[in-house]
């Protein structure tokens, strides 16, 4: 977990104080501060620098360095701040698309349980960019956060499934209760870090929820997902670098250098390329 002065310097970056007791209500504040302040980002990957997930490299990076992370560095890091906060959360085995893509994907996830004296468990998660800000109860149900719905449910010995807004994503995840240490999470992050056929290496990806839209950026296309909208979301190409580059910034509010910028750029443009050559084709 980490120590105080790290744990005083979350508290600083999300934006909240340390709350008096360990309560439902404390959670949901850090939760939802945590999704606002830190987006889900994989800038790192693609620009071939080594993934750590232990807790000083996780602070160093998403409190410190003003960054995001992708799943294992987000959940990571929340669930360093929980533990020290008081609150007993532990780290679960998690599979994105398991439902669609088989068992082969357990592992690509972590997912945290945060377990409250009532005996009553909360699905916690900043982790998968298009979730959910508050954290859920861990039983059978529909539940709205903010302008989107989310499914939680049972699939029998431990194990569930928590479903995104169909809208924005046709995607779920499982997730079983046992308590997993993170070492067991490291090979699975380096491969989906570094290997040219994992999805994060393929594609430059921001992604931050908000209370009424999602906003999603994959290599130079910006789609925010709102209901609101006739066809429930809006879709344009970043024209340039400087508008890139102030998107990132902007909305997303990471903090980059100028060269940095650069680089993620024109990794922009060659997988906005890519993908035009092959519908084209």
């Amino acid at each position: 977990m980490f120590d105080s002065a790290q744990t005083a310097a979350y508290l600083k970056r999300v934006g909240v104080k340390a709350p008096r007791r360990p309560t439902l209500h404390a959670l949901r504040r850090i939760h939802r501060a945590h999704v606002d302040a830190m987006p889900y980002e994989n800038l790192d990957i693609q620009l071939g620098r080594s993934i750590r997930i232990d807790a000083d490299a996780l602070h160093a990076k998403l409190v410190e360095g003003g960054r995001g992370g992708y799943c294992y560095e987000q959940n990571g890091t929340l669930a360093h701040a929980l533990e020290a906060l008081g609150f007993d959360v532990r780290r679960v085995l998690g599979g994105v698309a398991v439902e669609t893509e088989g068992e082969g994907n357990w592992w690509n996830h972590m997912p945290l349980v945060v377990r409250f004296p009532s005996g009553e468990e909360y699905l916690a998660d900043a982790g998968m960019g298009t979730g959910f800000r508050d954290p859920l109860p861990i039983r059978d149900g529909s539940y709205r956060v903010g302008a989107f719905n989310f499914g939680v449910w049972s699939l029998g010995e431990d194990t569930w499934r928590c479903s995104i807004d169909p809208r924005v994503a046709n995607l779920t995840f499982d997730f079983e209760l046992a308590s997993r240490r993170v070492e067991e999470f490291e090979e699975r992050c380096l491969k989906l870090s570094t290997s040219a056929d994992s999805p994060f290496v393929k594609t430059l990806t921001v992604q931050r929820p908000t209370e009424t839209e999602m906003w999603v950026l994959r290599a130079r296309t910006l789609t925010v997902f709102d209901p609101r909208l006739p066809e429930g979301k809006s879709v344009r190409v970043i024209a340039d670098r400087d508008a890139f580059g102030e998107l990132l910034r902007g909305a997303f509010g990471l903090t980059l250098t100028a060269d940095e910028v650069d680089g993620l750029w024109a990794k922009a443009v060659e997988q906005h390329e890519r993908k035009l050559a092959e519908a084209s084709s």
